[in-house]
Order: C-alpha cells, then sequence, then structure tokens
C-alpha cells in the first residue's frame, strides 16, 4: 500500500499593519521604565531590543519607576529613550497615557489638586426599611464622566507629551495608548449601603427623559423585589454616552489633531454585565478607537474561558474602522510560559483581526516585583529570559499572524451584542465547539450574514434571519443543529474516524485560507484531517500548536454563464450584491427569444463573445448592464421552443453561481459547478521531504502542472500523478494548476433529470455528467 500525505499551503505574504511602515515587527515590548536608569542602561536595553529585531517600543510608566511621574526628570527621561530609540534605528514609539491604571488620573495629581475631579457615585442606604440616597467618591479613582477634570488630565498629560516631543509625533511616535479608564471604580458599599452606582449631575434628569419615569424610585421598587434590576440597561446607556462625551472622544480628537492613533483598552471586557458596569456602552466606545485593543493578559488555555466576547468585540471595531488593532498579552503569566503557548496566543488573536503585539511586560530590571499588587504575578520579555536570541523566530511568525489579521474574513452567523443579561458565553463558545464562522453586530445593526441571531435572558437563541426559515427560538443545542441541516460548513477539521473534532478553533477566510488553533490539554500530538473543497487533508497539531493552510486562487478565462431557467413565462434572480458588467445571451435561432427584465424590454443586439465558437453565432447579448442587490424578474414575450442542447437565455459575467442566488465570483473556486473553459489555480505548497510524486482529484479534466512555472506534464486520463522533480522536494513552491473543461456544464441538468413532453426517451441517459465538481483540488503528496 502506497504512503500518502496531503499537505496544507503555506506562504507568509507582507505585513502592513496599521499605522506601521510594510515589514515593521508586530510585537512592541510594554517597556516599564523602573528606577531611575541613566542613558547608557537605557542605551543598552533598547541595543538588545534592537538587536533581537524589534522595532516597536511602548514607554510605560509602571510600579517600580523611581522617577516622579509628569516631572521634568521624567520628561527628560522620556527624552533619552526617544534619542536612544531614533539613533538605533526604531520605526515606532507608542506612549501610555498614565502611571499604572486606570487612565484618567495623572498619577493621582488630579484628585489631590481638586478632590471634586474624584469619581462621584450614587449611594442607596436602607435602615428599618427606609432607603435614603446620598452622593459620594472615591478619591483613589478619576471622574471620567466629568468634562473639566478630563480637560486636566489631557492638559496634564497629553498636552505635556505634545510639548516636549510634538516634532516626533506622526513619525517616530506613532500612538497613545490609555489602559482600563472606567467609571465603575465606585468602591464597595460598606455600613447600610446597599447600592452605588456612578453618577454626575443630570444623571436623574437625562433617565426621566429617556424612560418617563424616576431612577430613585426605580431603584428602591427593585431593591424591595429583591431581583430584577430593570433600571440598569437605561442607566447604562446614559454612563456610556457621558463616558464617550468626557473622555473617549476628547481623547480621540487630540491624537487625530496631532496625528497619532488611540489604542488601549477598557475595563472589565470580558462580560456583558462587567462590561456594562465599566463602560456603558463597551461595542460603541470600542469603535472610537482609531486603533481599537484589548487586554487579555491571563492567556486562557480552554475554549470554555476564552475571552470570545472581547474578541468579538474588538473584532467589530477593527473590521469597521477598516484598520488593525492591538492586544496587550501575557502578563500574568506564568513566567515560565512556553514559546509554542506565546505564538498561539498571538495567532488567536491575530484571527479576530489584531495585528499589533504588546508585550506586558518588558522591564529594565524587576524592582516592580516587590510592588505593592505586583507580587502575585510576573511574565517577563526581555533579556532577563535565557530564551530571548530566540525572539527573531517568533517575530517572523508575528508577522504571519500580523498578515492574517488583514485577511478578509465573512461570518456565516452574526450574532447581536446585547447589554447584558443573557448567556452569551455559552453561546460563543458552543459556535466554537462547532467550527461555525461568527462575528457579533450591534443590537440596531443591518444583518448580512446568512444567519443572524440574539440571545434571550432565558438562554433561548432567536434567529432573525436563517436560510429556510422560518424564524423561531431554539436552546443553543438545538440551533445548532438546525444550523447543520441548514448550512453545510465550508471546511472542517475531523478525528480520522470522521468526528467532528473538539477543543480546537477554526477559521476560514474569503481567499480559502484556514487557520487552526489547538486547545486540547492533552500533551498528545493530534492525528486530524481538514475537510475543505471536495478533500480530506490529514494533518499533525501538536499542544498548544496552529496551523495554516493558505488558500488557492481560482480564475477564469471567461465569462462564467448561468443558464437561466423560466416557470410559467418567469424567472426570477435573487443576487447578494451589486453586479456590474452582466450581459443576457438570446438565443437568435428558430424563434427568436424576447423578453423583459424587471418591466424593461431587453435589447441584444451584440456579437455574444462569452459563449464558445459555435454558440455564439447564434446568440445576441445585451450591452453590459449593472444590477443592484435583491431579487430581478424576466418575463417571456411571447414564447419559444427549449432546446436541451441550446438553450434560450444565459446570464453571463464574473459571477458565481450559487443556485438560488448570484453573487461576484472573487477568484475562489465558489459557485463555478456550471463554468466551462479553462480553470487557472495557483498558490504555494509545501512539498514533503519524502514526497515523490503528487496526484490530483481533476474530475478528468485535461490537466497541466506547472511548479515554480516550470512545466511538469499534462494528464488527459487517470491516473492523474505526476513525478515531483527532486530539486523541489521539501520546498515551498509556486503551484499552477490548468484545467480544461468540456462544454457540457453550460446546459445544467433540469432539462436531463426532468425531461417535458416530446423529449426523447432516452435523453436522460446521455444528459451531461461533466458538471464541475471539485472547482478547487488539493494536492496529494505519494512517497
Amino acid at each position: 500500500m502506497e504512503k500518502t500525505s496531503k499537505t496544507g499551503l503555506a506562504g507568509m505574504g507582507t505585513f502592513t499593519g496599521s499605522g506601521n511602515p510594510a515589514g515593521e515587527n508586530p510585537l512592541i515590548p510594554m517597556g516599564a521604565l523602573t528606577g531611575r536608569p541613566d542613558r547608557k542602561t537605557i542605551r543598552s536595553f533598547l541595543s538588545a531590543f534592537r538587536a533581537a529585531g524589534f522595532s516597536q517600543y511602548m514607554i510605560y510608566p509602571r510600579s517600580g519607576c523611581e522617577l516622579e511621574y509628569l516631572s521634568e526628570e521624567w520628561f527628560d527621561t522620556c527624552a533619552v529613550i526617544l534619542e536612544e530609540c531614533e539613533k538605533l534605528g526604531f520605526t515606532s514609539v507608542w506612549l501610555y497615557d498614565e502611571f499604572n491604571w486606570p487612565s484618567g488620573q495623572c498619577g493621582g495629581r488630579l484628585m489631590k489638586e481638586n478632590p471634586d475631579h474624584a469619581l462621584k457615585f450614587l449611594r442607596v442606604c436602607e435602615k428599618d426599611g427606609e432607603y435614603t440616597f446620598g452622593i459620594g467618591s472615591n478619591p483613589a479613582a478619576p471622574d471620567v464622566l466629568d468634562l473639566e477634570a478630563m480637560r486636566k488630565f489631557i492638559e496634564y498629560t497629553h498636552e505635556r507629551y505634545a510639548e516636549r516631543f510634538g516634532g516626533y509625533f506622526g513619525s517616530l511616535i506613532k500612538g497613545m495608548f490609555t489602559d482600563e479608564p472606567s467609571f465603575s471604580y465606585v468602591g464597595c458599599c460598606t455600613g447600610e449601603e446597599k447600592l452605588r452606582i456612578p453618577f454626575y449631575p443630570g444623571l436623574e434628569e437625562d433617565y426621566a427623559e429617556m424612560t418617563g419615569s424616576e431612577l430613585k424610585k426605580d431603584m428602591v421598587s427593585a431593591l424591595r423585589r429583591g431581583g430584577g434590576i430593570f433600571w440598569e440597561p437605561a442607566v447604562g446607556k446614559l454612563l456610556g454616552k457621558r463616558f464617550l462625551d468626557s473622555f473617549v472622544r476628547p481623547v480621540r480628537a487630540w491624537c487625530d489633531r496631532n496625528g497619532l492613533l488611540m489604542t488601549g483598552h477598557l475595563f472589565d471586557e470580558h462580560s456583558l454585565a462587567r462590561s456594562l458596569h465599566a463602560s456603558g456602552t463597551p461595542m460603541e466606545v470600542t469603535d472610537t478607537f482609531s486603533l481599537p485593543g484589548i487586554d487579555e493578559i491571563s492567556t486562557s488555555s480552554t475554549i470554555a474561558t476564552v475571552e470570545w466576547l472581547t474578541f468579538g468585540t474588538v473584532e467589530h471595531a477593527i473590521r469597521k474602522n477598516g484598520g488593525g488593532g492591538l492586544a496587550e498579552l501575557f502578563a500574568l503569566g506564568p513566567c515560565d510560559m512556553t514559546l509554542a503557548r506565546i505564538r498561539k496566543q498571538i495567532r488567536l488573536v491575530s484571527m479576530f483581526g489584531i495585528d499589533h503585539f504588546l508585550l506586558a511586560i518588558s522591564p529594565i530590571d524587576v524592582r516592580g516585583n516587590a510592588c505593592r499588587g505586583k507580587t502575585s504575578y510576573f511574565n517577563c520579555f526581555s533579556p532577563v529570559q535565557p530564551w530571548f536570541p530566540a525572539f527573531g523566530a517568533l517575530a517572523a511568525d508575528a508577522a504571519f499572524s500580523a498578515a492574517i489579521a488583514r485577511k478578509r474574513f465573512i461570518p456565516e452567523i452574526q450574532i447581536r451584542r446585547p447589554a447584558a443579561g443573557v448567556p452569551l458565553r455559552e453561546l460563543l463558545s458552543a459556535l466554537v465547539h462547532a467550527q461555525r464562522q461568527w462575528t457579533l453586530i450591534g443590537e440596531t445593526e443591518a444583518g448580512t450574514a446568512p444567519v443572524v441571531v440574539r440571545m434571550e435572558p432565558e438562554g433561548g437563541v432567536t434567529a432573525e434571519k436563517m436560510p429556510g426559515g422560518p424564524c423561531c427560538r431554539w436552546p443553543i443545542a438545538s440551533f445548532l443543529d438546525r444550523l447543520n441541516e441548514v448550512l453545510p460548513r465550508k471546511g472542517e477539521v475531523t478525528e480520522p474516524d470522521g468526528r467532528l473534532a473538539q477543543d480546537l478553533f477554526l477559521r476560514t477566510y474569503a481567499d480559502g485560507s484556514t487557520e487552526v488553533v489547538n486547545f486540547a490539554a492533552s500533551p498528545e500530538t493530534r492525528a486530524l484531517c481538514l475537510k475543505r473543497n471536495g478533500c480530506c487533508i490529514p494533518f499533525e497539531l501538536p499542544r498548544d500548536g496552529v496551523r495554516s493552510f493558505a488558500g488557492w486562487r481560482v480564475e477564469i478565462d471567461r465569462p462564467n454563464l448561468k443558464l437561466l431557467q423560466f416557470d410559467n413565462e418567469v424567472c426570477r434572480i435573487q443576487l447578494d450584491s451589486a453586479l456590474d458588467d452582466l450581459v443576457l445571451l438570446l438565443r437568435q435561432r428558430e424563434i427568436p427569444v424576447e423578453l423583459e427584465l424587471d418591466g424593461q424590454r431587453v435589447e441584444a443586439g451584440e456579437p455574444s463573445a462569452a459563449l464558445p465558437e459555435g454558440f455564439r453565432e447564434l446568440y445576441r447579448a445585451t450591452r453590459p448592464f449593472r444590477l443592484e442587490a435583491g431579487e430581478h424578474i424576466l418575463k417571456l414575450i411571447g414564447s419559444f421552443p427549449e432546446y436541451p442542447f441550446l438553450p434560450g437565455v444565459f446570464l453571463a459575467g464574473k459571477i458565481a453561481d450559487h443556485g438560488e442566488t448570484v453573487s461576484e465570483y472573487r477568484d475562489d473556486g465558489r459557485g463555478l459547478q456550471n463554468y466551462i473553459g479553462r480553470l487557472i489555480q495557483t498558490g504555494s505548497a509545501e512539498i514533503p521531504c519524502d514526497a515523490s510524486r503528487l496526484r490530483l482529484e481533476t474530475d478528468a479534466l485535461y490537466t497541466v502542472l506547472y511548479l515554480d512555472g516550470e512545466k511538469i506534464g499534462e494528464r488527459l486520463w487517470a491516473p492523474f500523478v505526476w513525478r515531483i522533480p527532486d530539486r523541489f522536494a521539501g520546498k515551498t513552491v509556486q503551484m499552477k494548476i490548468e484545467r480544461f473543461t468540456s462544454c457540457g456544464p453550460m446546459f445544467g441538468e433540469e432539462r436531463f433529470i426532468h425531461p417535458r413532453p416530446g423529449d426523447s426517451p432516452w435523453i436522460a441517459a446521455y444528459r451531461p455528467s461533466g458538471a464541475v465538481r471539485h472547482p478547487v483540488v488539493e494536492p496529494e503528496f505519494l512517497s
């Protein structure tokens, strides 16, 4: 028995992350400025990073720093860092807008100078069944809901950096990082207090205008009933709007004026309820960042604990803004984290559009480990690590991840991100286990995916949109079963026995490429199979492993044809999106075909170049035209005879025919089952060291194979096997596969499966069987 192995495709691509020069290392040391370093210490520290291949750096004021924050000595030391970074050839430096966190306090200075700039809260006290209200404040937290307080924050921090280093803005200095700003730092209830909520003057009036009710009255009503905090979503929206107006939008506007990116992340992103308490409207707030970011410093290792909500929220902002994103990673450790796990986490966040990877932390020395609040966790990205020389190879892989972040992802399921009160984590984890492709959208955002759903408070899934309808509500398990019935996966990873593999995260991109991340706890390497394009590709996945299967490009050398079928002289066409340069081809032989399109008579007088020679002389074409998305109706004027091998009407263009719908053809092989002509499939492929031959499932089509531009040979019939020249073994090569169809697919199958009165009795026996079953083929390598 011959030994076989199939391999995926490879290819790095060019990294052009948002705000970065092409080829810039996407790893960013979060450089904790500890002690009181002199120029020699700074130069030595930065030189080590530069020698390891780093081109970016963040100046991070953190516990362990012995310089007075925002003092002249602080800014002088920052000046030394910038000067040395410039001399060493760093391309990007990022500024951090606070000492430790949360942002907005100027290292505590803001509240010390003016106690009224401390975060305010509305307290509810209860004694003997009676409720009273009062206003308190937390002197340790800044009032991010106070426009004047935040104006002072920008003046003391951002403007001081601009005054000293504005000449670097937009060139060496790329952006400003804000860390966990929030109005949720109100502290814990004490004594007779039953509740604290963030407060700003006018909150009660705004609540009354929004709801028509009284906030204090509603809060007391909820407390007396012991549950059902019905007032909370409205308050969350009001606090979120105030937060946007007082902190987020002013900081974004300042960054825009100064040519900087606004980046960083919010507080308590991982939970619907906690993110509501922390940011009010977390999706809208995150959307406002020009370089949206997340905090994933716990490096969760199971599907149940990964912050899918956090990832989905930042992905929404990244796709909406059209740029990249940033993730703060790894800080909680463990301090002996393997490089495989580091690589895995970078790859995971990149699959949600993140292309900047902040390494938390990278201190000059580790004296911060003895500071209050920092003694319980530690991870370090600096020369203290014996494996520090490995950063060059890690950076190359991170650049590949950053390129993945820029890929176009088309979800099959969109889930509305609610304010709070639903078990969304359970649904997201279930979709990951089911290898389903999902994203989050806003509560009122238009859904464009084949499936659009929302979660209900009791845990059910309500479908607003679902193939085959009708839309209804299901438990999560039933919803997944329904998906399997109406929406086949584009690709899936299975166990060797064919069962859907668990404990992994999979995404398939518009270019046909696939990324797989392993979450299995077992140390054993897993033997798995990627099923796509009608083929099974065996592969191995080690613990904490990732695997990339690059996509194929499938070009066509002539327009694709869709045979139009008329029922009672009417044909309906559904377009997924607007399409340009469409042409209708009308048969002129015997009785000429005449018809209307959307009520307008079709004029067809042009030569029909889209058809093969021998057919084109018998048809006339319209001039190229555009159709908008939606349904379009063609209606025959009179009748005409239909012939099995001389159909009446074709639609032609760069289209993908999905049966009930038509979309733009995107060079991905989808929708070409009735294409006639030449299929040109290209991509890069890893040829195993022990491979001597290559086999293709060609649909028995005449096929020519090229490796790195060299013609390896042609095959007209089985076996479709080529011998691989020894010089290609163990290398990544550019592969081109050319296949030539017959003219049979253009006739479709309907007429032959369901003959009409008058058709010959043997027509079904001679129906064309040349439909393109595998528009994309996967190479199988043989030893």
